[in-house]
């Protein structure tokens, strides 16, 4: 995933880490696009969001087919799943604030930069003596993604020590709906924080959208990580999640939960909108209110393109019609 600010120039520097070599992207100024705002029916045009979660950088092997050791090139893209919803946000013109922690260290300084020339509130970012989190993805020999460890242990990234004491409260209280992921849970600090933003977003009348992703890699205790999440998830309204993370938490096929998505509503009580993401299989959503209950199923639908993430991008628009037809009954 990768957020496009404008057109880039690279150059080639030695990583610090791996010794092998990193394409660079300088920057551009980025030309602002026209905006087009959607307004749908009880959703002001004026709804603030705020995003909770990690900003990071990808690091996707210039190879394909080539193992980590023997890489020799990387090109870094920034992400970070919350991060990129609150870039995306602001350019279709959603007022939205990005809470989270972030390195005080080069790149760290690059999103920030990033961010801010994008118009994404960064007022409410922690800037904390640590190092921001550099993930490493290997490509087949097809162009797929293979996800390929982080530079150094999880556990000392930046994204883990958000502090729930320097919480943007009264942004909190304030916003329409926050928006968060569940990585930032393997970290007890940041878990906290979590914890009790989505308490303060309720208290103000605000909703809390989590998309939930499981990594077994960011947990040090992953046996304890199923009851965390799900805890966690019991503080959601909206709740997005994969076939792979279905599995994990429910022991449940997404065959199932593509032709009844309600059936992992019934295990969600606290949440009247979940929709269920099963990569080219499709999407379904349920929604309830008093109204009733609304049920779909979203097909995928094919493109051109030969860059793997082009699909993941295509992957989440689809998914935005699917929140769109969903939230519209449920709001």
């Amino acid at each position: 995933m990768q957020l496009h600010a404008g057109q880039q120039r690279v150059h080639v520097q030695k990583s610090s880490s791996s010794g092998a070599q990193v394409v660079r992207a300088a920057r551009v100024a980025p030309r602002r696009p026209a905006v087009r705002r959607l307004a749908v029916r009880a959703a002001a045009v004026n709804g603030k969001v705020v995003c909770v979660g990690e900003a990071l950088f990808d690091f996707l092997a210039n190879e394909k087919g080539v193992p980590r050791s023997k890489v020799k090139s990387w090109t870094p893209y920034p992400g970070g799943a919350p991060c990129n919803v609150a870039t995306c946000l602001t350019k279709l013109g959603v007022p939205t604030a990005f809470v989270s922690a972030i390195g005080n260290d080069d790149r760290g300084s690059e999103l920030m930069k990033l961010m801010k020339e994008i118009g994404v509130d960064t007022s409410t970012v922690q800037r904390v003596d640590a190092p921001t989190r550099d993930i490493y993805v290997e490509r087949t020999k097809h162009g797929d993604r293979v996800f390929a460890g982080f530079g150094l242990p999880s556990e000392q990234y930046c994204d883990c020590f958000l502090d729930e004491e320097k919480l943007p409260k009264d942004a909190l209280k304030d916003c329409d709906i926050m928006v968060t992921g569940t990585l930032g849970l393997a970290a007890p600090k940041t878990r906290a924080a979590m914890h009790t933003a989505a308490k303060l977003v309720k208290s103000g009348g605000g909703k809390v959208f989590v998309d939930v992703n499981w990594r077994p890699v960011f947990w040090e205790d992953t046996d304890a990580a199923k009851k965390i999440m799900l805890e966690f998830m019991d503080l959601a309204d909206v709740v997005k999640i994969s076939d792979a993370d279905l599995e994990y938490l429910y022991d449940m096929q997404f065959v199932t939960a593509l032709l009844n998505p309600c059936s992992v509503a019934d295990k969600l009580p606290n949440a009247p909108a979940v929709l269920v993401t099963a990569g080219d299989e499709g999407a379904a959503y349920c929604c309830r209110s008093t109204k009733g209950e609304h049920t779909g199923f979203v097909p995928v639908f094919k493109v051109g393109g030969s860059v793997p993430s082009l699909l993941g991008d295509l992957g989440k628009m689809r998914l935005s019609w699917t929140v769109f037809n969903c939230l519209v009954f449920w709001w």
